[in-house]
C-alpha cells in the first residue's frame, strides 16, 4: 500500500478544492487532530486504511472505493464524475389492476433479477428481486448474493409443485 501517494493525493484533492481547504479546515471538518491531518498528508503508514483517511476522501469529493484504488496505485475517481448506472427502461409497463403497494415494489430499486414459478394446474408464481434503493456498490452486491442464495430454495418449490411433494417440513 502506497500511504505517500495517498497522502499526496488527498494534499493536492485539499488544495485544489473548491472552496480551497486548508489543513485546519479538514482537521475541523473530520474532528481530529491537525497532527492527524499532517501525518496522513505525509504517507505516514497505517496498518488499513482508516474511517479518517476515507471520510478526508469523501470531503475532497472522492467517491468510496478511491482511497483504497489511489493506495493500490490508482487514480481516485471524483464523486462528481461517478454517475450510476442507468437503469434499464421496463420492457412493459405495470400491469392495470396490481395494487399499489406491488406496483410501488416493482418500480423500487435497482432490477436484480426475475424468476418464474410454475404451479400445479398451469398457475404460476413471479418472484422480482431488486436491491436497495440508492444503496452503495456494496449493498447492492449483497442483496445479489442473498438472491442467489435463495433462488435454489424458490426452485424447490416449484419442482415439489411439479411432483405434488410435500414439503419437508410437512413430512
Amino acid at each position: 500500500m502506497d500511504w505517500v501517494r495517498l497522502g499526496t493525493a488527498l494534499k493536492a484533492a485539499r488544495t485544489t478544492h473548491e472552496p480551497r481547504l486548508t489543513q485546519d479546515d479538514v482537521q475541523r471538518a473530520l474532528d481530529v487532530s491537525r497532527a492527524t491531518v499532517q501525518n496522513i498528508e505525509r504517507g505516514k503508514p497505517f496498518s488499513k486504511a482508516t474511517p479518517t483517511h476515507r471520510a478526508y476522501g469523501r470531503l475532497v469529493g472522492w467517491t468510496e472505493e478511491s482511497v483504497d484504488r489511489v493506495l493500490g496505485g490508482g487514480d481516485p475517481t471524483l464523486e462528481a464524475d461517478s454517475q450510476p448506472p442507468a437503469q434499464p427502461e421496463p420492457s412493459a409497463p405495470v400491469p392495470d389492476g396490481l395494487p399499489l403497494r406491488v406496483a410501488e415494489e416493482l418500480a423500487a430499486g435497482p432490477l436484480l433479477d426475475t424468476m418464474v414459478i410454475r404451479l400445479p394446474g398451469g398457475g404460476q408464481a413471479v418472484v422480482v428481486a431488486r436491491g436497495k434503493e440508492g444503496g452503495s456498490p456494496e449493498e447492492i452486491q449483497a442483496a445479489l448474493e442473498a438472491w442467489r442464495a435463495a433462488q435454489p430454495r424458490l426452485q424447490e418449490i416449484e419442482v415439489r409443485a411439479a411432483t405434488d411433494e410435500p414439503p419437508e417440513s410437512a413430512a
